[in-house]
């Protein structure tokens, strides 16, 4: 195919392990992939890669593996900024004793700039999507916007007031307010998330479950 009839491409990355993943795909190496208008346009063999696309940008991968981003189904993202603290505790020491004081005095801008630096790790580590329960989040989609990392995101439920919202009647109507903020974004996706069992009454859950599907929004909660 001569220069004049290649096809237009974003990105080219070649030269490294593709490793595709659809059932009985065989390991290309080396490879090339094709990126178009934010798509896998095209994988297959350098060679034939370069020779039918044309990009502005090539990535030259020899001695690194081609993949699909990595997904971290459960993440606090924000809680980068207590890593370390009282970690060898058991679960409800930690929480009551350390934590939830120290949440307390958290604020939206300690949150947006710890989710910023856990989307470095995420996207140094090959992670492209997390979902997340914490607080403040809408300033954790911010910096999941801004970091160009997919998101699905909560704002955490709870019976006792929260540092952001305050009584569940408010954390209710902010999640609400999240998820009609965030619709039809490509990166961000809002979900409902009560916290736990031993944090939420059945009454809470029941009324989580019903904001849910009012707007086909996913569920999610710490069942352990």
């Amino acid at each position: 195919m001569s220069r004049l009839t290649k096809k237009p491409a974003d990105l080219l990355i070649t030269g490294g392990m593709v490793l595709p993943l659809p059932q009985n795909s065989a390991l290309l190496s080396p490879g090339a992939v094709a990126l178009q208008a934010g798509r896998i346009a095209a994988v297959g063999d350098p060679e034939a890669i370069l020779g039918e696309y044309e990009a502005a940008r090539t990535i030259d991968a020899a001695g690194c593996l081609v993949m699909p981003g990595l997904v971290n189904a459960h993440t606090h993202a924000a809680m980068t900024c207590y890593r370390g603290i009282a970690d060898d505790l058991p679960l409800m020491d930690w929480l009551n004793r350390y934590i939830f004081p120290a949440e307390a005095k958290s604020d939206g801008d300690q949150v947006y700039w710890s989710t910023l630096l856990a989307c470095a790790e995420m996207i140094r580590s090959g992670t492209t999507l997390f979902f997340d329960m914490y607080l403040f989040e809408g300033r954790v989609a911010d910096a999941a916007k801004e970091a160009g990392v997919r998101a699905l995101v909560g704002e955490v439920l709870y019976d006792f007031p929260s540092p952001n919202y305050g009584p569940i009647e408010k954390g209710l109507e902010y999640t609400e307010a999240l998820i009609e903020r965030w619709q039809g974004d490509p990166l961000i996706r809002v979900a409902v998330e009560p916290h736990a069992l031993y944090t939420c009454s059945p009454d809470l859950l029941t009324r989580c479950r019903a904001l849910a599907e009012k707007h086909g929004a996913p569920l999610a909660i710490h069942l352990s």
